[in-house]
């Protein structure tokens, strides 16, 4: 089992720059201050998951991502375990961890859980690169659904747990897309093996489909005007 370069994060923050990706993986000093608002956002994320867990009960959880995660899950795959949480695959030098693995009668389906009311195209890309990779390991997944909150109940209340999200199946896509998703790693293995960052100058991609963290180095030499007009969108 190989070592890993990108992951999912990494993974969806050179779709937007490929120059924030150079940036956070060889100048993550430069770096700006995480808002509180994002810090939120993390924990929320977080909760969630936890919450969602439940849908699933009784599974066993991988620690932190990284190989050894990648081999203990691979393990309890190959020993048919019912329901895996964090799941670790490594392919391509890249990692994921999945939120729920679980076992069915024709083999194992993905879920993946995204704490928003709505489902953009950042969460599809994930599906689509966690579906190749988990594929890419020696596992096709029979089915991969993305799991979202669902915004007619809350989260604090009493009612079932599966009213609380949405299911959204989304197999087809994946499939689909599989055989973009190789180019699009090797681009972004090619520009971390630069001597420096790529040349990219700011616009609306600094913005969409988050704002980047890097900002307060691409954006110092351009005008005041000009950063509102970024901001605007």
């Amino acid at each position: 089992m190989s070592d890993y370069i990108l992951s999912k994060s990494t993974f969806i923050r050179g779709l937007q720059c490929y120059k924030s990706l150079y940036l956070h993986k060889f100048r993550p000093y430069l770096r700006d201050k995480i808002s509180e608002e994002q810090l939120a956002k993390f924990a929320r994320g977080h909760a969630v998951g936890k919450v969602a867990q439940q849908l699933f009960p009784g599974g066993i959880e991988m620690s932190r991502p990284g190989k050894p995660s990648a081999v203990k899950t691979a393990q309890l795959i190959t020993e048919g375990y019912p329901v895996i949480y964090e799941a670790c695959f490594i392919s391509e030098q890249v990692i994921v961890a999945l939120d729920i693995l679980v076992r069915q009668d024709n083999g194992y389906a993905a879920y993946e859980v995204k704490s928003s009311l709505a489902l953009s195209n950042v969460y599809y890309n994930d599906a689509y690169l966690q579906y190749h990779v988990i594929k890419g390991s020696g596992l096709k997944p029979e089915k991969f659904f993305l799991i979202h909150r669902n915004g007619e109940t809350d989260m604090a209340e009493s009612s079932a747990l599966h009213e609380k999200f949405v299911f959204t199946d989304v197999s087809a896509e994946c499939e689909e897309q599989d055989l973009q998703i190789s180019p699009k790693i090797n681009s972004m293995l090619e520009v971390l093996t630069r001597d420096k960052s790529p040349d990219i100058q700011p616009g609306k991609h600094c913005m969409k489909p988050y704002p980047c963290d890097f900002r307060g180095v691409c954006w110092k030499k351009i005008s005041q005007s000009e950063q509102d007009e970024l901001m605007q969108g």
